[in-house]
């Protein structure tokens, strides 16, 4: 299947993939026969995929291929890509995403036609066509000692209940639509972060000047959670990864925190059967 090489599109799909061939030729498919009624090109940065990812994405043409010679990581291969664009608009996009229906284009009218939004999510899918959490409340100490002693749901990512669009504190970064001149303004993703946390950061940088993160339930996909990073770690020490980046993003002293309210709640609520 090919498409047409379109000059000024109002939309650039950015897409980075690691020797994820099959989900992400999945992901730019369904793009292709769902997305409807807007111009639009598809952007994949390969950070240096020794399978036959790039090979497969040549078959399918209508795609720009950036090629980088190794795994720079989410947020350096989402910029070298985003250099390249053209569109007003950009979409982050993980690899294991896929589209199920045109309400991307009533998403993008939205965040178009509303100047205090400043990036804004789509309503994540699993599988089962069941919902997925994909918008963060604020990762405060308050929350996790709420979440993780007294078993509220303050602190890891939910599915808002509201079936309209609304303002949330920040949303996850596998499917993430904000307006290009926005992004060269915070200075696009922050590189620091090789994976995960990345998101947040934009959040914090788009609401410190003052605009909005919004989550849009009308437009859904599907997220094979967790597939595009499967290969980086065993099953078992996935949480590990999430340390650097925590770090980064709290501090060292609040990350220590936030470990130590986690663990001894979990802890807590083994020992004494809490839920």
């Amino acid at each position: 299947m090919s498409m047409q090489k379109v000059t000024n599109p109002s939309l650039s799909i950015i897409i980075v993939t690691w020797n994820t061939a099959d989900i992400t030729l999945k992901c730019i498919q369904t793009i292709k026969k769902y997305l409807k009624g807007i111009s639009y090109e598809i952007i994949v940065a390969d950070n240096g995929s020794v399978d036959d990812t790039v090979l497969k994405l040549r078959k399918e043409g209508g795609v720009n291929i950036i090629e980088n010679k190794a795994n720079l990581g989410f947020g350096r291969g989402n910029n070298i890509a985003a250099a390249t664009a053209k569109g007003d608009y950009l979409l982050f996009l993980n690899s294991d995403m896929e589209l199920i229906d045109n309400k991307l284009v009533d998403m993008f009218k939205f965040i178009d036609s509303h100047s205090e939004i400043g990036l804004m999510g789509p309503k994540f899918l699993n599988i089962d066509l069941t919902n997925q959490g994909s918008v963060f409340p604020d990762q405060s100490l308050s929350n996790a000692f709420k979440e993780f002693w007294l078993g509220q749901n303050t602190y890891s990512k939910y599915v808002p209940s509201d079936d309209k669009p609304i303002e949330v504190w920040s949303v996850s970064g596998g499917a993430l639509m904000v307006k290009r001149s926005l992004f060269e303004k915070i200075g696009a993703w922050d590189s620091r972060y090789f994976m995960f946390y990345e998101d947040l950061e934009m959040c914090r940088q788009v609401r410190k000047l003052g605009l909005k993160i919004y989550y849009y339930p009308g437009c859904r996909f599907i997220h094979r959670h967790g597939a595009s990073g499967k290969a980086l770690a065993p099953t078992a020490n996935q949480w590990r990864r999430l340390i650097p980046s925590s770090k980064i993003y709290h501090g060292i002293v609040k990350h220590y925190l936030l470990f130590l309210i986690t663990w001894s709640g979990q802890k807590w609520q083994k020992i004494f059967g809490k839920k």
